[in-house]
């Protein structure tokens, strides 16, 4: 662990409040026990002494003695070596087979294929059925089954487990999958088993933590039902739910120790794991930073290239990205389409608009573009060209070579698109090892050069940040930097300056026109803003309802828009 988060993790540490602290402690005596427990007792626990049969609490036996004469302090002190880690080993086997399969699962449900949809759907009803039987009767049925043995319980115990971490997996993967940085991996080239691994099991790592807390608590109590009910774990090993089974029958009898402090030790372990478990979400949530913005470390504002004023239109050059009767629909509805017939051109070097209302298209069109549809949505009709060859009818591995080298991607909010739980440096690398393997001062350099190149005056401390650590502006140029490491031919920025104020909008996009002309990327520029259309792009096209409705040079369009719709806009925006 890096040590500012070591250091935000003492800090909480030092925070929480007595009564947690408390919990903490019986939790760290629990797990000391596990290993030392049968060392420490005063006796052996297992040794029968039929003179102290039954024996009462006395200063010799301090909780007394059982039916067989073993003292029930050494036997409650070894038992934790039984129950924790048989409920331990069972839970770390549920969270290994059913993670990763819960990361499968939500996967699959967001692809357009019906096949992997109803396999997703099959896999969860079949836990569905798991589930509908009652836990202990399912586990002391499986037991039956396979022997009692404490490979048979750990088994059984992990067996009944795994649903949970399923559906827990499942569910927080579905979520994150919708995220824009996740997103962003997939558009700067990460294939999927880099996203899962190094995108969604790190961020619900914590969600997974805390339910192994409460599952090893559940599963303590589980084995111990097991035991008490003859279907676990047999005399004259230390067990608590054992203990609590030969106990029970001298209570009426007025030898209550023999039940209640066994009892009593079972309660005080499932219940500190299941408090401890809440202690750990609070421990390990996302650090939020009461840092003041930091644009003031922004200077020397770049100034942009005069508009040109007519567009890029030179036959002899193959355009560099081609558009052909462009469709997107619903898989299960064709007859909805959210984009129609699109066709358009763009030219190495060229500057591209597309504006319109929000909702129009826009933002579909770029996915379309990136292949990034979400779930439900695919390409119906027509062709996108990059370099002369369809993206829609390349491999995996030949679209993840294309992106960032020579198709690349600016999204809207940037602090999304970076994971937030790595450092920029971190973010930097991500890309750098999806296309090669540098040595790490290499890597670091080339990430400083980078930073510089944005316009970032300090790039060594902006290396060490986290996202939540970056404002706005600060986000967007690094979000930039990436985009522009392999100087791609095609640079699309959808929103670029979403969320940001007027001045860093500014410097952001100046930044952004000053780096593709030096680079001699295309630049491609959706926004629904168009001031931003009439400052630095050369060309304009106009989206109504999934549809171009005109095409003209920038220029003419602000001069004499077409159609009527254009001219709403501009009345919209004049008023």
């Amino acid at each position: 662990m890096r040590i500012v988060a070591l250091m935000h993790f003492v800090r909480r540490l030092a925070a929480l409040a007595a009564w947690q602290k408390v919990f903490l402690g019986l939790f760290v005596v629990i797990i000391l026990l596990t290993f030392f427990g049968p060392q420490i007792g005063p006796y052996d626990p297992i040794k029968a002494d039929p003179s102290n049969r039954l024996a009462p609490p006395t200063l010799t036996h301090p909780l007394g003695a059982d039916d067989n004469g073993m003292d029930i302090l050494s036997r409650i002190l070894a038992s934790p070596q039984v129950d924790v880690t048989i409920a331990v080993l069972a839970t770390l086997i549920s969270v290994v087979i059913g993670t990763p399969l819960g990361l499968v699962i939500a996967k699959l449900e967001r692809r357009n294929s019906r096949f992997a949809r109803g396999a997703a759907d099959s896999c969860m009803r079949l836990l569905e059925v798991l589930q509908a039987f009652p836990v202990f009767v399912f586990a002391m049925v499986l037991v039956a089954i396979a022997g009692g043995s404490i490979l048979n319980i750990i088994a059984a115990v992990a067996f009944v487990n795994v649903p949970i971490f399923v559906r827990l997996a499942r569910s927080e993967a579905s979520s994150l999958l919708g995220m824009p940085f996740v997103e962003a991996a997939r558009a700067i080239g990460n294939n999927e088993l880099q996203i899962n691994f190094r995108h969604l099991l790190p961020n619900i790592i914590p969600t997974i933590t805390v339910q192994i807390s409460v599952t090893i608590g559940f599963a303590v109590l589980l084995t111990a039902g097991l035991s008490f009910v003859g279907a676990g774990v047999k005399p004259p090993t230390p067990e608590l739910g054992s203990m609590i089974a030969q106990g029970s029958k001298y209570i009426l009898l007025g030898q209550w120790w023999v039940v209640v402090y066994p009892a009593f030790t079972l309660g005080i372990i499932v219940f500190t794991f299941a408090v401890v478990g809440d202690i750990l979400r609070d421990l390990l949530r996302p650090v939020t930073s009461d840092r003041n913005d930091i644009e003031a470390a922004l200077a020397n504002e770049r100034t942009t290239q005069q508009l040109l004023s007519s567009s890029y239109q030179n036959s002899s050059v193959s355009p560099l990205l081609e558009i052909r009767g462009l469709s997107v629909a619903p898989e299960r509805a064709h007859d909805r389409r959210i984009l129609t017939g699109i066709d358009f051109k763009i030219h190495p070097g060229e500057r591209v608009a597309i504006i319109g209302e929000s909702g129009s298209g826009k933002t579909m069109l770029a996915r379309s573009i990136l292949r990034i549809l979400p779930p439900g949505l695919h390409i119906t009709d027509g062709k996108c060209l990059f370099c002369g060859r369809d993206i829609a009818e390349l491999s995996d591995d030949e679209l993840r070579k294309l992106r960032s080298k020579k198709l690349a991607a600016v999204l809207p909010n940037a602090k999304s698109q970076l994971y937030p739980l790595t450092t920029v440096m971190q973010s930097f690398v991500a890309v750098m090892q999806a296309h090669e393997r540098l040595p790490y001062s290499e890597a670091r350099k080339r990430c400083v050069e980078l930073l510089r190149m944005v316009g970032i005056n300090d790039p060594e401390e902006r290396l060490r940040a986290y996202p939540h650590e970056l404002s706005g502006g600060m986000a967007q140029r690094i979000c930039l930097a990436i985009a522009l490491m392999y100087r791609p031919r095609l640079l699309i920025c959808d929103e670029p300056t979403q969320g940001l104020d007027v001045t860093i909008q500014r410097q952001v996009l100046d930044t952004m026109v000053a780096m593709t002309h030096e680079t001699g990327s295309a630049l491609l520029i959706i926004t629904g803003d168009l001031g931003i259309a009439a400052h630095y792009a050369d060309r304009v096209l106009v989206m109504q309802n999934g549809r171009f409705v005109e095409e003209n040079t920038c220029a003419d369009f602000f001069a004499a828009p077409q159609v009527t719709y254009s001219r709403l806009l501009l009345q919209a925006v004049k008023n």
